[in-house]
């Protein structure tokens, strides 16, 4: 006499399913960790390819450095009709691949690299750029861009620069702000350090977006990772002088 196939039993069952969710706990964080070190690693690619381009720039303008507000637009005020200058880096109107008679004298040199933003940032703007300052509610965000110059190389002289392995040259920017370390958020192409409305952002290899790191290449073409704290010590040769953090 054959036997009948014994079945689970509800409890066997449960049992199993608890353990296939146990496992999944334990799974879908670390590739979730995987895909946050892979995303960081192309955008210390793009940034060395930054780095590179950069210095094709200089050697082609007589040792002088881009401008950081005019040389991947060719204007930093408003154009006409331009909704508000601060949405430009997600207007698709101001895809440079797709419009560049707004082309600055840099872009040359990056069209059609495909380096122009972390991967890292499509979830960062579709979570913060909603609530950016000034957002224009009917402007879709479709990032153009996502790393800024340090301003205050803006047109100067590559060779009246010192120890260039310590003054960054292009960096990535949060898109929202953080009292007191930044008075605007990522909207342009310049970070103003420097000038103390800008600091380095916070986004990377984190579940908190107050305590990440973010990516920037050097004057000396390295790309190093680079904590909020350190903006301004790293913007310039006096720069640590300029922290807001010196009188917290």
């Amino acid at each position: 006499m054959i036997q009948g196939r014994r079945g689970f039993t509800l409890i066997e069952l449960l049992v199993v399913i608890a353990i296939i969710a146990l496992l999944l706990g334990m799974l879908v964080p670390a590739l979730s960790r995987a895909r946050e070190q892979a995303r960081f690693v192309v955008c210390k690619s793009n940034l060395k390819s930054y780095g590179i381009l950069a210095y094709m720039y200089i050697e082609d303008n007589n040792g002088k450095m881009p401008n950081a507000w005019t040389s991947f637009y060719n204007q930093h005020m408003e154009y006409r009709n331009e909704p508000h200058r601060y949405c430009r880096w997600h207007n698709p109107d101001f895809d440079l691949e797709k419009n560049p008679e707004y082309a600055g004298p840099f872009w040359r040199y990056l069209k059609g690299k495909d380096i122009h933003i972390c991967p890292s940032f499509y979830g960062i703007a579709r979570e913060y750029g909603p609530s950016h300052p000034q957002h224009v509610a009917s402007i879709p965000i479709v990032p153009n861009y996502s790393y800024s110059m340090n301003s205050y190389l803006s047109d100067k002289s590559v060779a009246n620069i010192k120890r260039h392995g310590e003054i960054v040259f292009f960096a990535e920017e949060n898109l929202w702000i953080t009292s007191p370390y930044n008075k605007y958020a990522f909207n342009d192409t310049a970070m103003c350090i420097y000038e103390q409305w800008d600091s380095f952002g916070t986004f990377h290899l984190t579940r908190d977006p107050e305590k990440g790191v973010v990516n920037a290449v050097f004057l000396d073409g390295q790309v190093q990772t680079v904590r909020r704290d350190d903006s301004w010590r790293l913007c310039a040769p006096d720069g640590e002088s300029k922290s807001p953090l010196i009188t917290q």
